[in-house]
């Protein structure tokens, strides 16, 4: 039977047909950034993870070579409030130097620009009293988490571009507890840290 050419059969796209074609596109390409954006995030996540337990080895091999851990301070206060803290050299805030872990002459990693808690930039961050030690990618999660190297100790949130840091255990105002819980404001889970401190009562507060 031959097929006939006809007016009907020449018939294109209705409105309503190019709509839903355009409808459907759009929903695709939405998931599909959401989801490059969601692999982008774990890549940041694991790249930083990774920089911190490589830097951790250097520490510990140190550790053992020199009898203690990289000292950035002698200061011998419990609780820190006078320690010095190194920041990587892409820090804009805090020492901004290479050798943010001293005595570590293999190539530390350095920051890229992230933004946490309160809109903030974080960055690495080291401090030792040559005992306790706490090394952390400080601020550079953009979302809360507590999955991966959650502590809540590690450092105040930048002030100025010179201010110095200190370590805080647990602290309402860097926790994001102060005047009510919000995880927006959870220095803690923004960021990754390792330390061999015990002594810090890291009981999340109400909310957290």
């Amino acid at each position: 039977m031959r097929w006939t050419y006809t007016r009907e059969s020449a018939r294109g796209f209705t409105i309503v047909e190019l709509l839903i074609v355009i409808v459907v596109i759009a929903l695709l390409a939405s998931i599909a950034v959401v989801s490059y954006s969601g692999i982008q995030k774990r890549a940041r996540i694991a790249i930083r993870q990774s920089d911190l337990q490589e830097v951790l080895k250097h520490v510990e091999l140190y550790k053992v070579q020199n009898g203690e851990y990289p000292k950035t301070t002698d200061n011998p206060q419990s609780n820190w409030k006078a320690i010095d803290v190194r920041t990587d050299d892409n820090c804009t805030n805090g020492s901004s130097q290479q050798d943010w872990v001293p005595g570590i002459i293999d190539a530390l990693p350095q920051s890229t620009p992230s933004t946490g808690a309160n809109g903030e930039i974080g960055c690495y961050l080291y401090a030792s009293n040559g005992t306790q030690y706490v090394l952390s990618a400080w601020n550079m999660l953009d979302s809360p988490q507590t999955s991966l190297l959650y502590r809540r100790l590690g450092f105040r949130q930048f002030q100025t571009d010179s201010s110095t840091q200190f370590y805080t255990c647990n602290d309402n105002v860097i926790g994001g507890a102060n005047g009510g819980y919000n995880s927006d404001r959870d220095y803690y889970k923004h960021s990754l840290t390792l330390s061999n401190i015990t002594t810090c009562n890291e009981t999340p507060p109400p909310g957290a």
